[in-house]
Order: C-alpha cells, then sequence, then structure tokens
C-alpha cells in the first residue's frame, strides 16, 4: 500500500500555468495513475478506505476518480463499508476539479452513471448530487448528455424534481454528434465552449439518438407539469411535437408527446394552437388522425358550452386514463371557467362578481358557482397564480367587483430596474454559446451555401433585411443527417 500511495497523492500541477504545461503534466499523471491502477486493482479494492480517507477530491481529482471507479466498476466492492462508499462517492460529486476529469471523462461518465442509477444514493441525495456534479463540469449546463437521461429518468420516477431543476431550467444548445463540432488542442482551456470538451471522444457522454432526445424532453415536460409550469411543459412538448424524422415517419413517444402538448396548451393559451411551422407535414396529418380526442376536447374548450365539454370529458374517461393523461384533462376543465373570467377583459375594465358568477360557468360541475364568495376565491387563486392581472374591491355599498390590471401596473422603478438588469446578466451568459454556434454555423456546408447563394441574389437585387436562412436550408438537419418529415 506504501508503494502506491505516492502517485495517487501526487498533485499533477501547483500552482498557475499555462494551457500546454497543465496538458503535459496532466496527461503524464493519467498515465501513471492507469498504470498503477491495471497493475494494482486488487490492492486498491482492499486498501480503498484508506485510499479515499488520503486523498482530498478536490485536489486528487483524478486519483480519487480512479479508486472510486475500481471500488464501484464493473460492480462494487464489498471491502469498504457501503455507507462510508457513498459517503464517499457524494463527497466527490460535489467537489471534483472539473478540468482535472476532463482528462479521465469515461470513469467520470461511468462515476455520474453510477449516481443516476438510483441504485446506490437515496433519491433525493443522488438526485442532488448528480445536478450539482452535471454543472460542475458544464456550469452553462446547455450540452445534452447521456447524465441528462438518467437524472430526468431518476428524478421523474422518484418525484425527486426540485433539485432537478437547475439541470432542467437549462437552455439546450449542443448535443453529442452534432455536425461541425469544435475542437480543442488543450482540454484545460477554460474559455472552450461545450462541445468542444464533452464529447463521445472525450467519454464525458454518449452518443444520444432520438429516441432518447425525445425521452429527455418528455420527461421534463412531465416533471413541469407536476409543479404546474405550463409554459416550460408546452416547450417541452413542442421540442417534440416538431422533432425532425425521416422519410416522413413518426414515433410513438411524438405522438404521446402531442397529446399532452395539447392540453398543456389550453391550459397555457385557452386555445389549441397550430404546431409550429417547421414541424413535417406527414407528422401534423398523423398527430390529426392519431390524437382525435385531444383535438376535439381542445375544439369544445373554446366553445361556450361547459356541460358538453364536461360530458366529452367523460367520454373518453378511458382514454385519458389509458394515455396517462387524467391528471392534465383535469386540469383543463378546472381552467376553462378560469379562461372565460380571462375573456371578460375584452369587454369591461372592470366587472361586479355576481355578474363573473352568471356569466361564467365552471366545466367540473355544468353549472354557474353557487354564490359570491365562490367567485371571489376563484379569482384570488388567478391572481396569486399569475393567470389573472387584476384585484378585487369593494364599493360603498359593499359590492365586490374586480378591476383588470395591465401587467405592469404593479412593477416600481426598483422592479423595473431589476427586470433590466437581469436580462443583462442572461445576454453576458449567452455571448460565449452564440460565439461557439457561430463558428460552428461558419463551418456548415449548408450555411456556406447560403451564403454563396444569398450573395448571388443581393448582386440582381435590393438586399433583404429579413433573411430566412432556415427556410433554404436543404432538407438535410444540421444536427446529425435527419430529414425533416413531409
Amino acid at each position: 500500500m506504501d508503494r502506491l500511495a505516492p502517485t495517487l497523492l501526487a498533485v499533477p500541477v501547483e500552482g498557475p500555468v499555462d494551457n500546454a504545461t497543465y496538458d503535459t503534466a496532466v496527461k503524464n499523471h493519467v498515465l501513471k495513475l492507469s498504470k498503477l491502477i491495471n497493475d494494482n486493482d486488487g490492492a486498491i479494492i482492499v486498501h480503498g478506505n484508506h485510499f479515499l480517507e488520503l486523498l482530498d477530491p478536490s485536489v486528487h481529482s483524478l486519483a480519487y476518480l480512479a479508486v472510486l471507479h475500481t471500488l464501484f466498476v464493473p460492480k462494487v466492492a464489498t471491502s469498504v463499508p457501503h455507507d462510508i462508499l457513498l459517503e464517499k462517492l457524494t463527497l466527490f460529486l460535489l467537489t471534483f476539479d472539473p478540468l482535472q476529469c476532463r482528462y479521465a471523462g469515461r470513469h467520470l461518465h461511468d462515476i455520474f452513471l453510477v449516481a443516476g442509477s438510483g441504485n446506490q444514493l437515496p433519491p433525493s441525495a443522488a438526485v442532488e448530487a448528480l445536478a450539482i456534479a452535471m454543472l460542475r463540469l458544464d456550469p452553462t449546463g446547455s450540452m445534452l448528455t447521456t447524465a441528462h437521461v438518467f437524472l430526468a429518468r431518476l428524478a421523474y420516477s422518484t418525484n425527486t424534481i426540485k433539485p432537478a431543476l437547475q439541470v432542467i431550467d437549462k437552455t439546450i444548445v449542443f448535443f453529442p454528434g452534432m455536425g461541425n463540432s469544435l475542437e480543442s488542442k488543450y482540454l484545460c482551456d477554460i474559455s472552450l465552449p461545450p462541445p468542444a470538451y464533452i464529447s463521445s471522444h472525450s467519454g464525458l457522454t454518449g452518443l444520444l439518438k432520438s429516441p432518447l432526445v425525445m425521452e429527455y424532453d418528455l420527461l421534463c415536460g412531465m416533471m413541469y407539469c407536476s409543479r404546474r409550469e405550463w409554459a416550460k411543459a408546452y416547450a417541452a412538448f413542442e421540442r417534440i411535437v416538431a422533432y425532425p424524422t425521416r422519410e416522413g415517419g413518426i414515433s410513438k413517444i411524438m405522438v404521446e408527446a402531442y397529446k399532452k402538448w395539447v392540453l398543456v396548451g389550453l391550459l397555457l393559451k385557452g386555445k389549441l394552437v397550430d404546431t409550429p411551422s417547421y414541424t413535417g407535414a406527414s407528422a401534423v396529418k398523423f398527430y390529426g388522425s392519431l390524437a382525435k380526442a385531444y383535438t376535439s376536447l381542445a375544439v369544445l374548450f373554446v366553445a361556450d358550452d361547459a356541460q358538453e365539454l364536461k360530458a366529452e370529458v367523460h367520454k373518453n374517461a378511458a382514454v385519458w386514463a389509458d394515455d396517462g393523461n387524467g391528471g392534465l384533462v383535469r386540469e383543463v376543465l378546472a381552467a376553462y371557467q378560469k379562461w372565460r373570467v380571462l375573456g371578460l377583459e375584452q369587454i369591461y375594465s372592470k366587472v361586479s362578481l355576481s355578474e363573473i358568477r352568471q356569466q361564467t360557468t365552471s366545466a367540473e360541475t355544468g353549472t354557474h358557482l353557487p354564490n359570491d364568495a365562490d367567485v371571489e376565491g376563484l379569482l384570488q387563486n388567478m391572481i396569486i397564480s399569475g393567470m389573472l392581472s387584476g384585484v378585487v374591491e369593494k364599493n360603498d355599498d359593499g359590492t365586490k367587483f374586480l378591476t383588470f390590471l395591465s401587467p405592469s401596473t404593479h412593477l416600481s422603478e426598483e422592479d423595473v430596474a431589476r427586470q433590466l438588469a437581469g436580462s443583462a446578466v442572461r445576454l453576458k451568459q449567452l455571448q460565449p454559446l452564440f460565439k461557439a454556434t457561430r463558428e460552428r454555423l461558419g463551418t456548415s456546408k449548408e450555411y456556406i451555401k447560403h451564403v454563396i447563394k444569398e450573395e448571388k441574389r443581393i448582386e440582381k437585387t435590393e438586399p433583404d433585411p429579413t433573411l430566412a436562412f432556415d427556410a433554404q436550408v436543404d432538407d438535410e438537419d444540421l444536427m446529425g443527417g435527419v430529414i425533416a418529415t413531409g
């Protein structure tokens, strides 16, 4: 054991150094660790607990990772008490040096999957630790990886959603296997965009085929639904609905997402919205034929007949249950009257509660609310949730009425300043992602063809300030050779 300690305890780099020096030192350290582990894996397993006690995961990240990997993969070692082993695993996920671990991508990826499997740590601890670890590796959260899928599966299946939000709330910009992905000479360059160091080649992610990408969005959408975050759920489902496929095909998960997208759209927008313009024509036809019950429900939702809507929901109860959408349909029923209330703003600036009770009907019961107190409760619920911008007031004679307000009515100067500052921060965070995307796009053959075509067009006509590159791209998709449906 004593002869192994010096290599394990060696610090690959001390003090600030340039990228070339850091890269060479860490690569040499990885080679030494690899030989040590391969030649002495038995000793590592026997004395693993002692080594983990000696090592600091924030300083000796590569050595700590090597020992952990040996103790967990391919099977969990019994030489270390299980509770201690899990404690060390959690400590590593929370404190590892992300620059060092870029050089041991496959091992780090394996440890991420150990945490995300749900077979070791309790779900709450696993989701929290894995989410933090993923953002240590990629603080932007803009690169989709296989760890994202494991995290989403575990968070949704165990209803441990809140700690996963720090990851799933991030906007995905890059995907494994994207064409024209950027590469760098030095993995340790802190200015690198995520796709330059997170790839199947570096081992920090596996390849993600279309079904896994869509599964991730579906899980995200369902998690947002459980939190009633309809806008985020709608966006997640819409990404699946409009997903490009080969030869006009469509998958089961796309149909499932479409059904949820229709229901969430009713909750968010109060009506059925057309699918995005870039959705394949064949997919739209399939949706129409395979989700008739949902489109019929959407048509009735905008009609002024609560009893008929209620009857339609009851008639297709088995459909909603089989699709796992019973909860969303109940939300739609409850939202029907709320959207009727919002519609009154087109007629009134102020309206009495008794008038609201007479002009709106609950789709849950098919009748008017029993009294004004129930109407007030409905309105207060809408105001608290942010659905309604208004205030309930009382006249001198005791009559209560709703005053509709514009969304900005209650914003103070401090609120406006805070919003502007937040926008500035978000724009600054987007700059490196924009730079990486622009560089990748600049090497795309489709974009180059587009530029040449535009230059020729401009020579003949006046420049068009509203150039639509997306509309002129060949059918081959930029991200992986798939063609749009239709």
